[in-house]
């Protein structure tokens, strides 16, 4: 197979005397240009499968040269090369989609793999497939048996009032379930309210679902609605319900059993008006024998069960899942990266024991720290790797360092409080970042307790 077209552009003719000689001895078709002006006009007469660029030429610059390439031809390959990188020029150069950044002084050898690298990239590049209608119920894809079964529990309890228990694994997409069944019943037009159990400390958890009046606790000094009349009219979903803290799960039954609630503060209870839907990845029924988990309760939900596979038992779906996400990650980063096969085949290997969101946070991290072009199973092995190192063992013990408090702290700021979300920009489960933040809040009644004795 003859090898590719290189455009190889350099206002130092040595430099491009030096490449274009040193990839002409290993097959490949060199042009040179040694000024923009004869860049650009090569570019908008020639097709190059290749262009390497320095970024300070003349006039223009390799930006700009980067710029018209992908306008005569989106996707070609264009290889930026400098002697006084900075941060502006790499971000830049990131941004309007460099296939690489090279610093000068450079091994003719770590060129030669950047240009093979880049000659495969072309090779593998999918051609555009025909848009397929992988949306199910509210974002979930999957056309296996598992998932049809899902498909058929969902449309099947959207038609009901009674309340659903779902459980699944963390990150198979529970939430996904919950609202789907929302979207499709006659409460769709309501309010969809979500409450992360495991995110709501015992003590509050009583004015978080029910609401307080003012006056009712320190601090109390307005009417407080809580979530069940905010979701009045529509669905109340208890998210991680086995985090339920024990001393509240008899209110909750009686809630659940006589379809009314009392505010704190209030003198008489409340009707209420919510459909309920509850998830888990904890094994209730064992929960129940060690006591934790109120058997009344469990029967009180489990009235009708969906059951969410996980990743790892539906792997047809995989290939579907990719092609989806990959889309969605390329679009909002205007990157144009795909997966080799090796990489497919490892993808679908793969156990993936955090299911879809650790895939998802897989491929977000791949299309944000490679280059564009072809992901390699060596880029994916790294990540994967990687998400090792971040998940400890859900009863493993947390230690954190001041520099990790800080940052998970910022984070959540950053994320407005929301724990989920802060979750997912940190790379870890919900439930670890809730261990983190109890020992943050450990950690600093530890310390004012010292202050106080001192």
């Amino acid at each position: 197979m003859s090898k590719p077209d290189v455009l190889v552009i350099d206002d130092d003719e040595s430099i491009t005397s030096t490449v274009s000689n040193y990839l002409a001895s290993k097959g490949y078709s060199v042009t040179v240009a040694n000024d923009s002006e004869d860049a650009l006009e090569l570019l908008s007469t020639r097709r190059f499968a290749i262009v390497l660029s320095d970024i300070y030429i003349d006039r223009l610059t390799g930006l700009d040269i980067l710029r018209h390439a992908q306008q005569q031809a989106a996707g070609t390959p264009v290889i930026l090369m400098t002697a006084r990188g900075s941060v502006r020029t790499t971000v830049e150069a990131e941004t309007g989609g460099a296939f690489d950044y090279l610093a000068k002084p450079f091994d003719l050898k770590d060129l030669l793999a950047v240009i093979q690298r880049a000659e495969l990239s072309r090779q593998a590049q999918p051609e555009p497939e025909a848009e397929e209608d992988l949306e199910q119920f509210g974002g979930m894809i999957g056309f296996s048996a598992p998932m049809v079964e899902v498909y058929k529990r969902i449309a099947r309890s959207a038609r009901s009032d009674d309340a659903v228990l779902i459980l699944g694994e963390s990150g198979v997409g529970k939430e996904l379930v919950a609202k789907a069944i929302h979207d499709h019943s006659a409460r769709s037009s309501k309010p969809f309210v979500a409450v992360d159990s495991g995110a709501v400390s015992g003590s509050l958890f009583e004015s978080e679902v029910f609401g307080a009046l003012r006056g009712s606790f320190t601090g109390a000094d307005r009417d407080r609605p809580g979530i069940i009349e905010t979701a009045r009219g529509g669905t109340l979903f208890f998210d991680e319900v086995g985090e339920v803290p024990l001393e509240f799960q008899a209110k909750l039954l009686r809630f659940l059993q006589e379809k009314e609630y009392r505010p704190l503060g209030a003198g008489a209870p409340r009707k209420a008006d919510v459909r309920v839907i509850a998830a888990t990845n904890r094994n209730l029924r064992q929960m129940v024998q060690e006591g934790k988990f109120r058997e009344d309760l469990l029967y009180r939900l489990n009235v009708l069960l969906i059951e969410v596979p996980p990743l790892r038992e539906r792997r047809s779906d995989i290939p579907f899942l990719v092609k989806r996400i990959l889309s969605e990650v390329c679009e909002s980063s205007g990157k144009s990266v795909w997966f080799e096969a090796a990489a497919e085949q490892a993808l679908l290997q793969h156990d993936w024991p955090g299911n879809v969101r650790q895939l998802r946070n897989v491929i977000r991290r791949l299309v944000t720290m490679e280059p564009p072009g072809s992901l390699s199973r060596q880029a994916l092995d790294r990540q994967l790797e990687d998400d090792g190192r971040r998940a400890p063992e859900e009863d493993e013990p947390v230690e954190l360092d001041a520099v990790e408090r800080q940052q998970i702290l910022r984070v959540l700021d950053q994320a407005g409080g929301n724990k989920t979300r802060a979750a997912e920009m940190l790379g870890i489960q919900r439930r670890t970042l809730y261990k983190k933040l109890a020992r943050i809040e450990r950690d600093r009644g530890a310390e004012t307790a010292g202050d106080d004795r001192r």
